[in-house]
């Protein structure tokens, strides 16, 4: 008999640890999914996004910069207003904010895309670049434009 008594309550010991190692580890583990999940998710947005750099025109003495980007990944950029956009000299280069946040006083860029609705794959936007003095010649500018999902596209031009 008292070995019963004895199973039983190693049988329960058992299975009250076994409930208390489940309640503590499964919520960790959905924690941990759920993570991954939203990882998984960014970067496959980031994977569908991408641009190239198509086109730079700029002239001494012009205080605007017209610059052709084409959408090249497999998804619609969504919220380009939100991208980083960076110009100037190359060494000298520095963050500038859209036109709508400055009141359209420069420097500041302003985005027009020009064969779509929106920023589709295929879609190519005009960004102007508008500054407060004319560029210099004999010098090498670089433009960096930073999508909302991360992806980084840079050209370094002379002039």
């Amino acid at each position: 008999m008292d070995k019963i008594l004895i199973t039983v309550l190693l049988v329960v010991a058992g299975i009250l640890a076994s409930s208390i190692v489940v309640n503590t580890v499964v919520p960790s583990v959905q924690r941990v999914g759920g993570d991954v999940i939203a990882m998984s998710s960014r970067m496959g947005d980031r994977l569908r996004s991408d641009i190239r750099i198509v086109e730079v025109s700029a002239g001494t003495d012009s205080s605007q910069v017209q610059v052709w980007i084409k959408n090249t990944g497999a998804s619609t950029i969504s919220n380009p207003e939100r991208m980083d956009v960076f110009f100037g000299e190359v060494r000298s280069f520095s963050r500038l904010p859209p036109c709508v946040q400055t009141s359209g006083v420069p420097p500041c860029w302003e985005l027009a895309i020009e064969n779509d609705v929106q920023w589709a794959p295929y879609a190519t936007a005009r960004l102007t670049i508008t500054l407060p003095s004319p560029l210099q010649g004999s010098r090498d500018y670089v433009i960096t434009i930073v999508l909302p999902s991360g992806v980084v596209v840079s050209k370094v031009f002379p002039l």
